[in-house]
């Protein structure tokens, strides 16, 4: 579930407060969860990285920064 939460954060869920909501009411998600958001992330923005180049390696910094930090 966190990883399904943080790839629709990553590129880009409209109604991702909804979802987060009912994630919540029917299966709360386990403390921490908001702070391995990065790590979920990481993986598929190197793979972006390789794929297409561009701004993903500097994403993909970001997210093992804040990773890190957590």
């Amino acid at each position: 579930r966190e990883t399904d939460l943080a790839m629709l954060q990553l590129f880009g869920c409209p109604l991702l407060d909804r979802v987060l909501g009912a994630y919540q009411e029917v299966h709360p998600l386990a403390d921490g969860w908001r702070q391995r958001i990065p790590l979920h992330q990481l993986f598929p923005l190197l793979v972006h990285k390789v794929l297409f180049g561009g701004g993903y390696a500097t994403q993909a910094m970001s997210a093992a920064r804040a990773w890190l930090r957590a």
